[in-house]
């Protein structure tokens, strides 16, 4: 066990996983887990595992609705892809030129490999462009040049139009998929035919907002509606007991997450481990 001295208190670094220490190496995420344990006497891990099982009750309930603007998926590509036009043509080259020169050449300098999975240069456009931007300035405006410069452009098109369809699908996984969690009302605005703007959008959402406030009854449906009155269902029907946790679990989905859980794995692991101990014993 080792130690790690928070506002002058050593204390042992048994309150974290030791599989967490080898795998994150940070000394925040250490003193988070230290700082748990002793406000708690409970391993962060576990606190974590419980938190990711549970069936995701909103701390406000009532405060929040989501307004979901959505769109055909051609037009919206069609969209993405002018967008990047107009950021092209508004100097998009020469930021990321200007930003290469202050930056990058200094790590080049240093012989350090470019990291984009770390602050600014997670952002679309930096990794997109990086074969162009290091060329030599003679060489971009020759043919290697302007084809990298190309082919940098449609990366750059193609990793806005995958981030866009990755945000719908954290919307549906995150609110729309998990019958057992409480989400706020989602209400679908449609932006395909922006001739009907005022419509499909302003008027909808005017009446939307208008009626949670007011708190009466809104003339269009969430899209989470139904599946509050599945959560009401399941919480009066549904319960699982698990003999080897102790713990009694809402929901036969929340019940076979737990199952599935390291949580459950461990507990499960160590009893039969100690099951096994005393068979020895008996016979030796």
């Amino acid at each position: 066990m080792g130690t790690c001295i928070i506002n002058g208190s050593t204390c042992g670094v048994v309150a974290c996983d030791g599989a967490q220490v080898a795998a994150t190496l940070s000394c925040d995420r250490i003193s988070r887990s230290i700082e748990v344990w002793l406000k708690t006497g409970r391993r962060h891990s576990e606190i974590l595992e419980e938190q990711k099982t549970s069936e995701g009750r909103l701390r406000r309930p009532g405060s929040t609705i989501i307004l979901w603007l959505k769109c055909d998926q051609e037009i919206h590509d069609v969209r993405l892809n002018s967008r990047v036009d107009s950021m092209l043509k508004d100097g998009l080259i020469d930021e990321l030129l200007d930003f290469h020169d202050r930056h990058n050449k200094q790590r080049i300098k240093d012989g350090k490999p470019p990291d984009y999975t770390k602050g600014v240069f997670q952002t679309l456009g930096l990794k997109e462009f990086h074969e162009y931007l290091i060329l030599p300035p003679e060489k971009k405006e020759q043919e290697e040049g302007k084809k990298l410069l190309e082919v940098s452009i449609d990366n750059m098109k193609m990793g806005t139009r995958r981030y866009a369809r990755r945000q719908n699908k954290m919307v549906k996984g995150r609110f729309l998929e998990h019958p057992t969690r409480e989400v706020p009302p989602i209400f679908t605005l449609d932006t395909t035919d922006l001739s009907k703007w005022d419509d499909e959008v302003k008027n909808k959402a005017i009446v939307i907002i208008e009626s949670f406030i007011n708190g009466s009854p809104c003339e269009y449906e969430s899209l989470t509606s139904n599946a509050t009155e599945d959560i009401k269902k399941l919480n009066r029907h549904s319960s699982n007991y698990c003999e080897i946790c102790e713990r009694l679990i809402i929901g036969d989905k929340e019940f076979a997450i737990h199952l599935n859980s390291n949580r459950h794995k461990k507990v499960l692991k160590l009893k039969n481990n100690l099951k096994v101990n005393k068979q020895k014993e008996k016979t030796e």
